[in-house]
């Protein structure tokens, strides 16, 4: 399991998925928005909360992999 911390928060995280995209059936102007975007699901080890991320905003430096030990 690869873990990664959060620059601001120390936080550490796990990749639930790698990939998701978004669907929102009820709100069409949102999914033409956002649901071409890729979107990374993660999980605070934890707290065992679960969240929902651009994955270029997930990737970009925010979050850091932690090297396996």
């Amino acid at each position: 399991m690869k873990l990664y911390t959060h620059a601001k928060r120390g936080g550490l995280y796990e990749i639930v998925s790698g990939s998701a995209r978004l669907q929102c059936s009820t709100a069409p102007e949102f999914e033409e928005q956002l649901g071409k975007a890729h979107w990374t699901v993660y999980r605070n080890v934890d707290t065992g909360a679960v969240y929902v991320r651009l994955t270029d905003e997930f990737m970009d430096g925010r979050f850091a992999e932690v090297p396996d030990k």
